[in-house]
């Protein structure tokens, strides 16, 4: 059997597996190991559980269900028995597990750990196949290599840290890579720019089409996965989840409420249904983008002083708004830099979390 995990050589002071000793164990040695259970394709139904089966991708992820049984767990390992024969993929998450992989819960339970170990349960794949499968039995007496400690067990203190240095080494990279796609926005129009742009005076209905959204009581609410947006200042407009729909069902939209939190907005790129407290604002001219609504966003919310639950921004109001907006030569929105500073200033918020995680790690 193969040490698998490549060695990770950054300067002197990253581990490396070269350093250590190994010894193989059966993998009962670590690990209980428990059989799924299916659940059949007339049985399923939509939901938000993540269910496991046989598959070498999306985690070994195959549906998600509201279907519920005793195989729902957290911190375990699948190996798939069936199917993709052999892969394994660790699940930090509650999930379901099919009868066509196994669910191994370590003796050991610690998420690092678990990745160490799956990468090398997943090395094994090749000695198996549909025609003979990795069943319980098989999976018990299935040998991996780890490294040991001075007293010859598993060193689970070095393979945490081990996982724990690669997955810094991996953020670091990417972080890397954020850097340079900024500094490339940046000079086509970066945060940097933002006070240097000449500025004017548009009406909303100028920009925007504007639709209603409809009314949808609570008691006519049917429990979905569909997000339902109401007049909320928080949760991304987001109030319920239905299977409901109506006229107002919409994608790629800001919903923006007139009532309730009045002025708040929110954008969103999933179809969801609005209620008639929140006007749905698409751009007039043009198919917006993900940075491009964001940027007007906050243009918009920066009216919200002047409206209040008693002075609604209804849709007269909102018509005849006026919002600043950055123009180009010809004194229009200049809809390029608006897209190239919004994402600016996404891929900053980006890297600052990443840097974040890497002091937790």
């Amino acid at each position: 059997m193969e040490k698998d995990i490549c060695s990770m050589k950054e300067g002197n002071k990253m581990l490396d597996i070269k350093d250590r000793k190994w010894k193989d164990f059966f993998i009962e040695e670590i690990a209980t190991i428990n059989s799924g259970r299916d659940i059949y394709e007339a049985e399923r139904k939509k939901g938000n559980n993540p269910y496991v089966s046989s598959s070498s991708v999306n985690n070994g992820i195959c549906h998600f269900v509201s279907n519920e049984n005793a195989t729902m767990e957290a911190g375990c390992i699948s190996v798939n028995r069936n199917g993709s024969v052999g892969y394994a993929f660790y699940h930090p998450y509650k999930a379901l597990y099919s009868n066509d992989c196994r669910k191994l819960r370590l003796k050991y339970p610690n998420k690092y750990v678990a990745i160490f170990i799956t990468t090398q349960i997943t090395a094994q794949r090749g000695k198996y196949s549909y025609g003979y499968k990795m069943g319980t039995g098989r999976l018990k007496r299935q040998k991996i290599m780890l490294p040991i400690d001075k007293n010859g067990n598993p060193d689970y203190a070095f393979m945490e840290q081990y996982i724990k240095e690669r997955e810094k080494q991996i953020i670091q990279k990417y972080i890397s890579y954020i850097g340079k796609n900024a500094e490339k926005s940046a000079g086509g129009g970066g945060a940097s720019r933002l006070t240097e742009k000449k500025w004017k005076e548009f009406y909303i209905e100028d920009i925007f089409v504007i639709h209603a959204g409809k009314r949808l009581t609570k008691s006519n609410m049917i429990k979905g996965q569909k997000p339902f947006i109401g007049a909320s200042d928080s949760n991304n407009g987001v109030t319920a989840f239905v299977k409901n729909t109506n006229a107002s069902e919409d994608k790629n939209v800001l919903g923006v409420n007139y009532n309730g939190s009045v002025v708040g907005n929110f954008y969103h790129p999933y179809v969801c249904i609005f209620s008639d407290d929140v006007k749905r604002f698409s751009l007039k001219d043009r198919i917006g983008n993900r940075e491009i609504y964001l940027f007007l966003k906050t243009v918009i919310l920066q009216q919200q002083v002047k409206y209040a639950y008693g002075y609604k921004f209804n849709e007269e109001r909102m018509r005849k708004q006026k919002i600043l907006l950055p123009i180009d030569e010809k004194e229009n929105p200049d809809w390029n830099f608006m897209e190239k500073y919004s994402n600016t200033i996404i891929q900053d918020l980006r890297t600052k979390y990443l840097k974040k995680k890497i002091m937790s790690i």
